[in-house]
């Protein structure tokens, strides 16, 4: 059994793979691990790999690496980015610069779609990467998540509240403040997606746990053609062949 861990900074998300296909798999808040709270594997009772991404405080990874290795007498094998994997290559000067996340969705992204792409992940920040049709990362963009925009405008207008974005006729101009604020943090994503794409005719690979309401402010925009939902890309970039992975001590 071969578990699976993506660390991002708003989630731990993990996936227990067998003979390459998954058997069970959960998630809870980064910040429940920070605090001192264990990994809930329920339904795990063993595990002979690990293998993880972490783009949160090291203080997670650590914590996580001695409760695994206690439960499973395992260490955890650390994904990291490489200047080429299978077809694809890094477009940046320097690969240790681009974030982990950002590699294995790209990797994956292009194992599943070998074509021109655009990879989206829609989490605490929206990033946005190029893919020629031969495999070679272009670089990207990173601009702050729906939860980052609605939460900035909290801080600097008191009468704004965080709630769900809503895709939910996106043209159409909001009738109170809140409506306001959730469509153009909404729009400014999609804007930003649509201005890329028309620059660099891709598919549109959309990851991410704020996924959903960019896909469908997308889809209102008459994108859904060019669209796919993968959900759990960097889970799957751990699963390509020859990523680069080195073992953490305990």
């Amino acid at each position: 059994m071969i578990l699976d861990i993506d660390i991002g900074n708003s989630l731990v998300k993990w996936r227990l793979i067998n003979n390459q296909k998954p058997v069970t798999s959960g998630s809870q808040s980064t910040s429940s691990i920070v605090s001192g709270e264990p990994l809930v594997l329920q339904g795990v009772i063993s595990v002979s790999e690990v293998r993880a991404s972490c783009v949160a405080n090291t203080t997670v990874i650590t914590a996580l690496q001695h409760q695994l290795f206690e439960q499973f007498s395992v260490s955890i094998k650390m994904a990291q980015v490489t200047v080429k994997v299978g077809a694809v290559t890094c477009g940046y000067k320097n690969p240790q610069q681009l974030g982990v996340d950002r590699w294995l969705a790209i990797i994956a992204a292009y194992k599943k779609f070998p074509e021109r792409l655009l990879v989206v992940d829609a989490g605490s920040a929206i990033t946005v990467d190029l893919v020629n049709g031969e495999g070679l990362h272009l670089g990207g963009y990173i601009l702050p998540g729906l939860r980052l925009m609605n939460e900035s405008l909290r801080r600097g207008t008191a009468a704004v509240d965080v709630v769900a974005n809503s895709a939910t006729e996106l043209l159409l101009p909001g009738e109170d403040t809140q409506q306001a604020v959730n469509k153009g943090c909404l729009l400014a994503a999609v804007a930003a997606v649509e201005k890329l794409v028309s620059q660099h005719p891709s598919k549109i690979v959309v990851t991410g746990g704020d996924a959903q309401p960019l896909i469908k402010g997308l889809c209102l925009q008459g994108k859904a053609s060019k669209l796919a939902h993968c959900p759990d890309l960097v889970l799957d970039g751990l699963s390509v062949d020859d990523i680069g992975l080195v073992n953490l001590c305990v």
